[in-house]
């Protein structure tokens, strides 16, 4: 998209800049050494310069060099560190820059995701993108495997990882990737001048060292960043229509069902070569095998050594977050939620000894215990059995009665109906949800005798999947 500077208008307006820099919250300074508390205590009297430097910068496709240096703070891993590989490196990009990355992010990259050609290339992927979410890519895991089990006896979900996948990405492949995106000349140079020249330096015990400059890496602390990574992983996909991908970040997820387990082998050496030409490398030690039966009645078993060579069998698998069985149940998961609940109640305790007041100490809950109770809920709540809900409601009357939450409080039942409600209507409202490729078409109707929820096509019967479930319930 080719435009002339008369037509390019402004990226942000003066009032833009103003509401951004007073709304920053404490985030550490960048290599230029404004800080955040500074940009916010002058946003009445900067707005207007810096909101000529942000609009010239994007006409002009040109970043200022300051903003091009991260600085890395090195933050121990353990207690004592001794090797470099004891520290987690923390990079910290200027504020200003993030500014206006998120402008850019905002208002060019996220909508030419939704456009072809790059649209339909990262179906698959779940994170970085607009309504994108760990609930959202756990929903798809779960649909696509039962959907494979209806003419599978087995299905194998192959987990991997990739070592520092952010760090070494190569911006001339990223910088190609972009060019076939529907960004408007100057945004996709401006992406090519932010990548130019980059580099770092390290602040450690009040020493910095010299800068380096890369050629490598998505520039972690950054805004464009995570979305840069989308763009970067969006040609990985499975070599058989028969088998399904799912991948959020760079965690990667292989489904392959028991009549097809023979292009397992050859679906990992795809993407390990996918890997090697992207400057990528998998973590053999993260990559793991779960086998999810279609009944309890095995009638064909799978190989008893791993499928993949070096891959380690497992009982269950942590997706994002969520403990997946190989029968699908949710009692594993339940099993290490209540326990680390039961760690935070004793961090309440602590809370309330020091003085806390209830209504304060409600809302620590709501927001710490609850929310760990009943994250990602939408996806697995339909898998759990009347045992598994027994015993989150018997730990949400605990919390009551030691006057952690209110008597009002609601119970496990309508803390899920919410969160499934809350995220229906939203798949509902934007027909470019994530989640919206499950949904089944809409049946044309020439009359109106009562007014529905929703015009979809009823799928088959399913009480555990997400989307099916939610069809159904709002339709009786």
């Amino acid at each position: 998209m080719r435009l002339t500077a008369s037509q390019m208008t402004d990226l942000v307006t003066e009032y833009e800049v103003f509401r951004t820099l007073d709304q920053l919250r404490p985030t550490a300074e960048g290599h230029d050494r404004l800080s955040a508390w500074f940009l916010r205590l002058l946003a009445p009297i900067c707005s207007r310069a810096l909101t000529y430097v942000v609009n010239l910068s994007v006409r002009l496709s040109c970043v200022p060099r300051q903003w091009k240096t991260a600085i890395i703070y090195p933050v121990p891993k353990v207690p004592s560190p001794k090797v470099p590989a004891d520290y987690r490196p923390i990079s910290v990009v200027p504020i200003l820059s993030r500014m206006v990355e998120r402008y850019i992010v905002h208002s060019f990259i996220y909508p030419a995701l939704l456009q072809p050609p790059i649209k339909d290339e990262i179906k698959d992927q779940f994170a970085f993108r607009p309504t994108g979410s760990t609930t959202a890519a756990v929903i798809d895991l779960l649909q696509q495997t039962t959907s494979l089990l209806q003419d599978n006896d087995y299905v194998v979900i192959f987990s991997f990882d990739y070592s520092k996948a952010f760090d070494t990405v190569r911006h001339p492949s990223l910088l190609s990737k972009l060019g076939v995106m529907d960004l408007p000349d100057h945004i996709y140079n401006w992406m090519v001048n932010y990548f130019e020249h980059r580099g770092h330096i390290t602040r450690h015990q009040g020493k910095e060292s010299s800068f380096a400059e890369i050629n490598a890496s998505v520039v972690q602390g950054s805004v464009v960043g995570p979305a840069s990574f989308v763009v970067g992983a969006s040609n990985l996909h499975t070599l058989y229509s028969s088998n399904m991908l799912m991948k959020y970040a760079d965690d990667s997820y292989l489904l392959v069902g028991s009549n097809h387990i023979a292009t397992a082998s050859e679906e990992f050496k795809h993407i390990t070569i996918w890997a090697r030409e992207n400057n990528l490398r998998l973590n053999p030690s993260k990559t793991k095998e779960l086998i999810v039966f279609k009944s309890r009645i095995k009638h064909v078993l799978p190989p008893a050594s791993p499928i993949i060579s070096g891959a380690e069998r497992v009982s269950s698998l942590r997706v994002l977050g969520v403990i997946i069985s190989s029968d699908l149940g949710i009692s594993p998961h339940l099993d290490q939620v209540l326990s680390s609940c039961a760690s935070s109640m004793y961090a309440l305790r602590v809370l309330r000894s020091h003085g806390l007041q209830p209504k304060m100490l409600h809302e620590v809950a709501k927001m710490t215990t609850i929310a760990s109770l009943m994250y990602a809920s939408p996806a697995w709540w339909g898998y759990s059995s009347a045992n598994d809900r027994a015993r989150i409601d018997q730990l949400i009357r605990k919390l009551k009665r030691s006057g952690f939450l209110p008597q009002v409080a609601p119970d496990a039942e309508t803390l899920a109906r919410e969160a499934d409600d809350r995220l229906f209507k939203s798949i509902l409202l934007d027909p470019n949800h994530v989640l919206r490729k499950h949904f089944p078409e809409t049946r044309p109707t020439n009359y109106n005798l009562r007014p529905r929820a929703h015009e979809f096509k009823l799928p088959l019967k399913d009480d555990r999947n997400f989307v099916p479930r939610l069809l159904f319930k709002d339709m009786y």
